[in-house]
């Protein structure tokens, strides 16, 4: 079974959107974009050639459904975070969203696998040293 996430990036013009299909959760998807994807250009790639099957360590190894299996699809852009949420949930199915925004990762965990974050972003940074002190 597939843990689905959506990952995103918030800027002055709205917010651009891909589905992950697999390993969504902290441990993997969390984890990977806290350490290769902080640098805007390398995220704004990731976000140009659409959803992806499975996230990896660099563009190059990322499965991306249009460039890897020809399935077409887009990125999504959307409003505002709200619109991210509802297009993750009600779109997507995903348990967690990503959103880069004001030079650091946030994290929308539907999952509950942080605990009661009262459903709301919080950084990305603290949902891990959560998960990984305990």
């Amino acid at each position: 079974m597939a843990t689905r996430s959506v990952i995103a990036k918030l800027d002055d013009k709205g917010v651009k959107a891909i589905y992950c299909h697999s390993d969504g959760y902290l441990s993997n998807n969390g984890k990977i974009l806290d350490q290769h994807y902080t640098d805007c250009s390398k995220l704004n790639e990731l976000l140009a050639d659409g959803d992806i099957s499975s996230l990896k360590d660099t563009i190059k190894d990322t499965i991306f459904y249009n460039r890897d299996r020809g399935e077409k699809t887009l990125t999504a852009i959307l409003k505002d975070e709200k619109e991210l949420l509802e297009h993750a949930f009600e779109y997507c199915d995903a348990e967690y969203v990503y959103m880069f925004a004001y030079g650091t990762w946030y994290v929308y965990d539907n999952s509950n696998a942080i605990g009661d974050s009262s459903y709301q972003f919080i950084e990305l940074d603290e949902a891990l040293y959560t998960v990984y002190k305990s």
